[in-house]
């Protein structure tokens, strides 16, 4: 057997494997598998370059099995991508998915339509530098991510606008220690600040502070529906689905709080689940904190975006 026809079996036994286990991407999960514990390169292993040794493939059967029990596959991993970005992943954060890309791109589009940096903006040892202008910000728009878990908005918004000073926050320790992993593997560990709170708590105990723009990708799975969810969904951390009764709960709550922590015209940009949006247009048109709502849609069609200006 030739190591090209020896690599080829292996894989497509890996592949085999995973579609009887109910895997709905076995090809592309048999692929991934190889390249991170095989450490090969698709070319080198497809050309028969290289084959797998011993070692990695005990480790890639262990993935394997691993995998047939439920655990989705970014946590074994131990990586996600999202927006082009590599981020480290585990079982105490939520998994990026492509629908939360709607709720990044809406978010910059707010920063480059009414937070606008100086195109003579300039990098002078180290720092960035940005220079005033009509309808521009000296300092950068400050933003607020609500429940950041593994930093991958944090991490997307300041990569993208350098120029903004980002705090993120989470309810729990171990969500912000993946968080600050993320933060170092970018080189922004001293561009965004973590905050341990639940919500805006740990603002109403120190030095009130506001910011431009506040986004959020809160629970809001119904508690109702959580025992229906697929196997490996239900792996995740319960703290980052459980959306209460309809879904709406931790909604609610940052709905209610933010605008006393928003600044002038500040945005304030949530994730939401199906169903959800009729009954948030009617709690937000009636309680007239805001203006400007829109619900911006995934590529389902899904209303996913819950998007407000603070009156």
């Amino acid at each position: 057997m030739t190591p090209l026809q020896e690599n080829i079996l292996f894989l497509k036994t890996i592949e085999k494997r995973l579609d009887s286990g109910g895997v709905l991407s076995p090809q592309a999960e048999a692929e991934d598998l190889v390249r991170h514990f095989g450490r090969i390169g698709r070319v080198d292993f497809f050309a028969g370059e290289k084959t797998l040794r011993r070692s990695a493939k005990k480790k890639i059967d262990w993935a394997l099995r691993t995998r047939l029990k439920g655990t989705p596959l970014s946590y074994i991993l131990k990586e996600r991508s999202f927006s082009g970005l590599d981020f480290f992943i585990s079982p105490d954060v939520l998994i990026p998915r492509p629908e939360t890309e709607v709720l990044l791109e809406e978010a910059l589009k707010i920063l480059n339509t009414y937070y606008k940096c100086h195109p003579r903006a300039r990098q002078i040892d180290g720092p960035t530098v940005f220079l005033a202008g009509a309808g521009m910000t000296a300092n950068g728009p400050e933003i607020l991510e609500i429940g950041t878990g593994s930093g991958c908005i944090a991490v997307s918004l300041t990569c993208e606008r350098p120029d903004c000073r980002m705090t993120a926050l989470d309810i729990s320790s171990a969500a912000l220690r993946i968080a600050r992993k993320n933060l170092y593997l970018h080189g922004l560990q001293k561009k965004i600040r973590l905050v341990k709170s639940d919500l805006f708590g740990a603002f109403y105990l120190r030095r009130k502070e506001s910011w431009d723009v506040i986004v959020s990708n809160p629970p809001y799975v119904p508690e109702e529906d959580i025992p229906g969810l697929p196997r490996e969904v239900r792996k995740e951390p319960r703290l980052a689905l459980d959306g209460g009764h309809e879904g709406t709960r931790v909604i609610d709550s940052i709905l209610e709080q933010a605008p006393g922590f928003l600044k002038e015209g500040g945005w304030l940009l949530m994730e939401i689940g199906a169903g959800q949006s009729e009954v948030l247009r009617e709690n937000i048109l009636r309680n007239k904190k805001y203006k400007n709502l829109s619900f911006i849609k995934d590529a389902t069609g899904i209303n996913r975006v819950l998007r407000v200006q603070k009156e």
